[in-house]
């Protein structure tokens, strides 16, 4: 996320206390993701980002967050909005609350049916929402060539998303080990950008076929050996903790120190009475540091780890520089949302009503 000069004057004046602070998150402890250790200290934030933290910073406005613990916001690395029946607007809105400040998004079911103007009206709402939403390009449009769903996008037609977008999962496996024409125009237009996968089961010369091809993750394993494998061809592991595919459980041994790095959490589809009544990243959370994964770790793979895997420098830690993007929470273990800042604004009802009128 590129910045201006004058965004960057006024972060360094804010860090070395020239000028107050936009907003200041006084009485916090923090969960440092790069060090593993709590820190007590205010965060001192400028416009969307973190100028500062330390003790003593002034603010244009505070909150006060005594007794709650600070941890980057969560990063859904992997969703489908469409499953939750709810427009990108109204998704939001559910979901923010919960600590999910950045999600990706593939909108390959409406695009099935809408084609180019599905994508481009979730690419415009995206531009409105306060959580930081990244539309993928989806690349099989249709899932499959038996399908009638109405739309059809081949690789003319997405080619030109490829100079600002990434492509979704890729599903087309039998047409990328088959070398089809179209299958590889996608996957080279889109080259140089991480690549979702979708390879369910692959192994052996398939699965080397399909990381040579370019496919970045996965979130379809639903076991430890199945998710090895794909970790060791240089694969990130995509957990998915949705409505219908639940793989967590079976998969959180990886959620290791070791292997952390390598590894998201995911939603894939998830139903909003379940957002409701479970969570969302949240519950997932919960559910890794209740079987007994590392905290770290799992905060780790909530935020820092699909930040980098997706090439985002700015994100997933807090530390001057990085977005002020911030769940603040009353239970570090239990993961328990009391608070969230996104965009460097308190998320509230106020804060939705300004977004500018939802797309058509």
């Amino acid at each position: 996320m590129r910045r201006d000069a004058s965004e960057l004057a006024n972060c360094i004046d804010v860090a070395m206390r020239r000028r107050p602070a936009d907003l200041v998150i006084k009485g916090a402890r923090f969960f440092n993701l790069a060090t593993g250790e709590l820190e007590r200290a205010d965060l001192a934030l400028c416009g969307e980002r973190i100028a500062a933290v330390g003790e003593g910073y002034e603010g244009l406005e505070t909150l006060d967050a005594t007794g709650l613990t600070a941890v980057p916001g969560f990063v859904d690395a992997h969703c489908h909005i469409e499953s939750s029946l709810l427009t990108p607007y109204a998704w939001e809105r559910l979901v923010l609350p919960h600590g999910v400040t950045a999600a990706v998004c593939d909108p390959h079911e409406l695009a099935n049916v809408g084609g180019a103007a599905a994508i481009d009206f979730f690419r415009r709402s995206a531009a409105g929402m306060l959580l930081r939403l990244q539309v993928q390009v989806p690349s099989c449009v249709p899932a499959l060539p038996t399908e009638s769903a109405g739309a059809v996008l081949d690789a003319a037609a997405i080619a030109p998303y490829a100079a600002d977008a990434a492509l979704a999962e890729f599903m087309n496996l039998p047409g990328l080990l088959g070398k089809a024409p179209d299958a590889l125009a996608k996957l080279a237009a889109f080259s140089g950008r991480p690549i979702d996968g979708h390879a369910p089961l692959a192994e052996g010369d398939a699965l080397n076929a399909i990381c040579a091809a370019g496919l970045a993750n996965d979130h379809e394993s639903s076991a430890v050996p199945e998710a090895l494998a794909k970790l060791r061809r240089g694969m990130t592991i995509l957990i998915r903790a949705g409505s219908v595919a639940r793989n967590l459980a079976d998969l959180a041994p990886l959620l290791t120190l070791t292997l952390c790095d390598r590894l998201c959490l995911c939603t894939d589809d998830r139903d909003p009475l379940d957002i409701r009544d479970e969570g969302h990243l949240d519950a997932a959370i919960r559910q890794a540091i209740a079987a007994g994964c590392d905290p770290l770790a799992v905060y780790r793979a909530a935020s820092l780890s699909p930040a980098r895997h997706f090439g985002w420098r700015d994100r997933g830690l807090l530390a001057p520089g990085f977005l002020a993007d911030v769940a603040l929470l009353s239970d570090l273990n239990a993961c328990a949302v009391e608070r969230v800042v996104c965009r460097g604004k308190v998320v509230s009802d106020a804060a939705f009503d300004a977004r500018p009128p939802e797309p058509d």
